[in-house]
């Protein structure tokens, strides 16, 4: 018998003894075996089944689907009845971004949250201000009530959209820039490029060019999964999105943040900032504009600790960018020092306020 007829035998052997078993119960494998074994009508019969079962998935999720995209339609027709944006849309070459200002006086005082933020950042803030000078939240371009923006998501560009958005409302310079965490890049290129519209910066925890993050597939697929999730109702229904902080604020969270064209907005601002980190270390002298750097709490683990070089260095660098600084430490705050110790920085602007010279801010109103 040559190698070749026994491997055959061995073979027909293990065949035999194979189509001897039971046939598994899931249908994809009963079929394989079936096939296999040479019982062709079997194997048919559960070929059938197979598509039975297909079709039946296919009309299952096209049925979820077709539900998801009813309670979202619901979902957004309620909120345009009982949510509006508290400022104005104010257009700048063919898009709108909403602008809230309370107070008067000036100079007026800008306020910028960070990546992934929202207004409800400054909720501690704003109103305090207001007492004592005109003050001014923003969304970037596709965030909160906003449109997204066709143009890129960098330093540069960002601020001069700020630029056009301030000028358009009528809110005249110079400003006080407050800005928290990722903020600090568009508050930083704004007194680069318009330093004679700027009188006094506040960096709450600003971003520093030391490190940067690799953007993960993770951190991709999670973003771009909620972007196309949404049409679907999925993110609303599990509360993912909007779904935190006290009661009476969640439905106007949810009205702002189940929306596909933010998580576009942070997907994009995230993927550019390799490229904001090469203009933002271009900026290393703001002249003497005044300065207020307020910093976590040192003894308090930062949610960033992973791509922090060092606490020190990072202030010092933020330090270094006027020659009218100072530095705050928010003692008992981690990184969230707008919602954990809004006094300081409501200190800090009082501050520059009373430093400030001439009406600045809104026509026809003085400084307090």
């Amino acid at each position: 018998m040559t190698r070749i007829q026994h491997r055959r035998n061995l073979s027909s052997a293990a065949l035999d003894d194979r189509c001897r078993i039971r046939p598994p119960v899931c249908p994809r494998s009963r079929f394989r075996h079936l096939q296999i074994c040479g019982h062709n009508e079997a194997a048919r019969s559960t070929l059938r089944v197979l598509r039975y079962l297909l079709a039946a998935e296919i009309l299952l999720l096209a049925t979820f689907a077709l539900i998801g995209l009813l309670y979202e339609r619901r979902a957004i027709q309620r909120d345009s009845q009982f949510y509006h944006p508290p400022g104005r849309l104010v257009d700048i070459r063919g898009y709108r971004l909403h602008l809230n200002c309370e107070g008067g006086g000036g100079p007026t005082v800008i306020l910028e949250y960070g990546h992934q933020g929202s207004y409800f950042d400054w909720s501690l803030v704003q109103p305090e201000i207001a007492h004592f000078t005109r003050v001014c939240y923003y969304d970037r371009a596709g965030y909160g009530w906003g449109d997204p923006s066709p143009r890129p998501r960098i330093p540069s560009v960002m601020s001069e959209e700020l630029r056009s958005l301030l000028h358009s409302a009528g809110e005249k310079p110079p400003y006080i820039l407050v800005s928290h965490s990722y903020g600090s890049v568009n508050a930083e290129m704004f007194a680069h490029k318009y330093p004679d519209e700027v009188a006094g910066l506040v960096l709450v925890e600003g971003v520093h060019t030391f490190a940067n993050p690799e953007f993960q597939l993770a951190d991709r697929l999670q973003l771009r999964a909620m972007q196309y999730l949404i049409s679907f109702g999925l993110p609303r229904w599990r509360h993912w999105c909007g779904g935190t902080g006290p009661q009476e604020l969640r439905g106007e969270k949810e009205a702002v943040t189940c929306r596909p064209t933010l998580y576009d907005a942070f997907y994009r601002e995230r993927a550019a900032f390799p490229e904001s980190l090469v203009e933002l270390r271009a900026i290393t002298n703001l002249g003497a504009v005044p300065l207020i750097v307020i910093a976590r709490d040192p003894e308090i683990a930062s949610e960033h600790s992973h791509d922090d070089p060092g606490w020190d260095r990072v202030q010092q660098q933020k330090l270094q960018l006027s020659k009218n600084s100072e530095l705050v430490v928010a003692s008992g705050s981690g990184h969230d020092v707008p919602q954990v110790r809004p006094d300081l920085i409501i200190a800090a602007v009082r501050k520059l306020v009373t430093q400030a010279s001439g009406t600045g801010g809104h026509p026809g109103n003085s400084v307090k």
